[in-house]
């Protein structure tokens, strides 16, 4: 009996240890552990040299730059990362030099060091930020958060003043997005916050006009097809945002902020405002064509901390019908809508924008392609006397009218043999806006702008050389003054060494033609611009260590990703005096090199 339960359980333990194996091996095979370790990535390094002579200088004299990309994928795991650093940092009051680092496994991304994310358009819109991040997609369902710094403390120079608008105090943000997806079908919800840190700047001057804010928002967003070929999307915003922490609280304020939904996230003060805004569309899809029709509205001085600028006080309605015809040979997009401000009644003047485009492309044959399109942006804007509304005379109401016409068109012809290819290109555009005011004495303000580039192009395949000119016309007319800006450029580039060396050498050369009237007094002015510069890059490629090499090395041969580049650049630039300014000419110079394996 002993014997016997000895090697059951001896059979036990090594069926568990078997099975453990397989279930070890099962889940290492799922890791991807035959997948192994790659590393692939590049590395640059730059520098540029400059120097000028009859002005100031324009720029440094001396900089450097060096970025890199690192992607390595440890058994199925993929770890991008990313880092940018120069000596130009110092110029900048928010970070310059930074690193990115964004790791990700099948259905799940994260990120860490200098990177950005985007939840709404009214919530966390691409704000970058130094913090931690992380994306998951499980099946249909999508989960997004984010913490770190969107900005970092910049004190207060007292010695110069004029350097107070770069003041800042350090914020910090958090947020999270969870969403559903199916057929089309989409359903999220995003919080965003973010503070200032009052102690972030020691010292605040008296007459400085920044404050620490507080801000939280929140998006709610559905996609749903009603039918077959009908969708709507409607997403739905509102934010808080306390633009003074520092205030005291009172009892009203504090009532008002714990009944909104979001005062449960902040401290509302007496400085603290509500905002909303919505965005809807309902759309319908044809064989040939599409069509939506969307409305926006923003409430006025809506504020996120999470997106660097945000258009508000504004509703919008446009409907923008697609067509395609002719086996997708001809396409037409167009979109018009009327946009008006002033949604509260809280400015002195109310403004009406109507905007209407079309865009037309033409593809034939494999020869010829045409593209062509008109916009008309016109506004109307009625300007109430400062003491309205208790003052309802309306002859102190002015209208003032602006109209804005663009006119676009381009036609490519391309022709020749794999050997010799020839291509011939005209583009155009012409511009006219206009603007008067219903005033009497008001005159009436012409801004017209034209320009048009005919380009040609030749290219010798066999012998790796490529030749091309073009003449450049520009015009502008506006408050009585006339520019005229035309010349022709020319540009060849030649390969060497079996491709490995690239040369190009550009020229070009430009008259600007100025007069101005002032007072009955017509001036002119005459001056030219010469800009020439050569480039060369060398790619050496690999060589197997002798001719006689077996066919395997020859085949790692081609599967080897590590390439060498240096690259040098010398671009000189002369302008011929003009009137009362003196000419001047300016040189800079780079040397790059580049390293991806």
């Amino acid at each position: 009996m002993c014997k016997k339960h000895c090697c059951l359980a001896a059979l036990s333990v090594l069926l568990l240890l078997l099975t453990s194996t397989v279930a070890l091996s099962q889940a290492l095979d799922q890791l991807g552990v035959k997948k192994g370790v790659t590393m692939s990535g590049s590395i640059s390094a730059s520098t540029t040299t400059y120097t000028a002579s009859g002005i100031d200088s324009r720029r440094d004299p001396f900089a450097w730059y060096l970025n890199g990309n690192l992607n390595i994928n440890l058994f199925g795991y993929d770890m991008p990362f990313s880092f940018s650093y120069s000596n130009q940092g110092r110029n900048y009051s928010q970070p310059f030099n930074q690193f990115r680092f964004a790791p990700s496994y099948k259905w799940a991304r994260a990120y860490f060091g200098t990177t950005s994310m985007q939840f709404s358009n009214y919530t966390l819109a691409g704000h970058m930020f130094d913090g931690v991040g992380v994306e998951l997609t499980p099946g249909k369902w999508r989960v997004s958060a984010m913490y770190g710094k969107l900005l970092k403390a910049v004190p207060f120079d007292v010695l110069n003043p004029e350097s107070y608008n770069r003041a800042a105090f350090e914020r910090i943000g958090y947020g999270v997005k969870m969403g559903y997806e199916d057929n089309g079908n989409a359903y999220s919800i995003s919080l965003f916050k973010a503070k200032d840190k009052a102690s972030s700047i020691p010292y605040i001057p008296d007459d400085a006009t920044i404050t620490p804010r507080e801000n939280v928002a929140m998006a709610f967003n559905v996609r749903q097809n009603l039918l077959k070929r009908v969708f709507v999307d409607v997403e739905y915003s509102v934010s808080a945002l306390n633009r003074d922490t520092r205030s005291e609280k009172n009892a009203f304020d504090s009532s008002r902020g714990t009944s909104n939904f979001l005062g449960k996230f902040l401290s509302p003060t007496g400085s603290t405002r509500y905002f909303d805004a919505i965005q809807a569309g309902l759309g319908y899809t044809g064989n040939f064509y599409t069509i939506q029709l969307r409305y926006e509205r923003v409430a006025p001085d809506y504020v996120t901390l999470g997106a660097y600028n945000v258009v508000n006080d504004m509703r919008n309605i446009t409907v923008a019908p697609t067509f395609q015809l002719f086996g997708g040979k001809v396409n037409i997009a167009a979109n018009a809508g009327m946009q008006v401000n002033n949604l509260d009644n809280s400015k002195n003047s109310d403004a009406q924008r109507v905007v209407a485009n079309v865009n037309a492309n033409i593809v034939p044959n494999e020869h010829w392609a045409i593209n062509g399109g008109y916009s008309n942006f016109s506004n109307y804007t009625r300007v109430r006397p400062l003491i309205d509304p208790y003052f309802t005379n309306p002859l102190d109401t002015l209208d003032f009218y602006q109209v804005n016409n663009s006119y676009n068109g381009m036609i490519m012809y391309r022709t020749g043999t794999k050997q010799v290819q020839h291509s011939i290109s005209l583009n155009s555009s012409y511009q006219y806006a206009s603007d008067k005011s219903t005033a009497k004495d008001a005159a009436e303000n012409l801004s017209k702008f034209f320009t048009s580039n005919l380009s040609y192009s030749y290219s010798l395949q066999p012998q790796a050389l490529s030749l091309s000119g073009a003449l450049n016309f520009y015009r502008n007319t506006a408050a009585g003054l006339n520019t005229t800006f035309m010349g022709p450029s020319v540009s060849a580039n030649k390969q060497y060494l079996d491709k490995t060396l690239r040369t190009g050498v550009t020229a070009t050369y430009n008259i600007t033609q100025a007069s101005s009237q002032s007072t009955g007094v017509t001036s002119n002015s005459n001056s030219s611009v010469f800009n020439t510069g050569l480039t060369v890059n060398y790619s050496p490629k690999p060589k197997a260590q002798n001719d006689a090499a077996s066919a395997d090395s020859k085949r790692r041969l081609l599967n080897n990703k590590r390439t060498h580049n240096v690259g040098a650049s010398v671009m000189w630039l002369l302008r011929s005096a003009s009137g009362t300014q003196p000419g001047y000419n300016e040189l800079t110079s780079t040397l790059n090199y580049t390293y991806s394996f």
